[in-house]
């Protein structure tokens, strides 16, 4: 999975946990993920689970990662819609999301995207 240079801007947030969209495949084979972060210290975070949706495949790693940025906002404002949180699990299920096992997260260059 590699980790989206723009995902700091566009980290969703909740007390112990944060949602980071990237993508995960390789070099023209790259499908929409979400990483799932747990906080384990103050400023301190570590991988809980990651979904892909793995039935669409881009050729270019910025269009999965956009599709997992637009996911994942949609999924955030029917939470804030409906109050729950279970609305966000069952969205991106909807969408396509499974989770994955044994993933390996690869931080990708910096960018000047933000």
């Amino acid at each position: 999975m590699k980790k989206s240079p723009r995902a700091k801007s566009k980290q969703h947030l909740s007390p112990r946990f944060r949602f980071e969209p990237g993508s995960y495949g390789g070099v023209g084979s790259f499908m929409s993920s979400i990483a799932n972060l747990k906080q384990i210290a103050p400023n301190k975070w570590d991988y809980h689970f990651v979904l892909v949706k793995p039935d669409v495949q881009y050729r270019q790693e910025d269009t999965a990662v956009s599709e997992a940025e637009r996911d994942l906002d949609m999924a955030f404002r029917l939470k804030q819609q409906s109050g729950s949180d279970h609305v966000v699990a069952e969205y991106l299920r909807a969408q396509g999301y499974v989770s994955v096992t044994n993933f390996n997260i690869v931080k990708g260059p910096k960018s000047n995207r933000q």
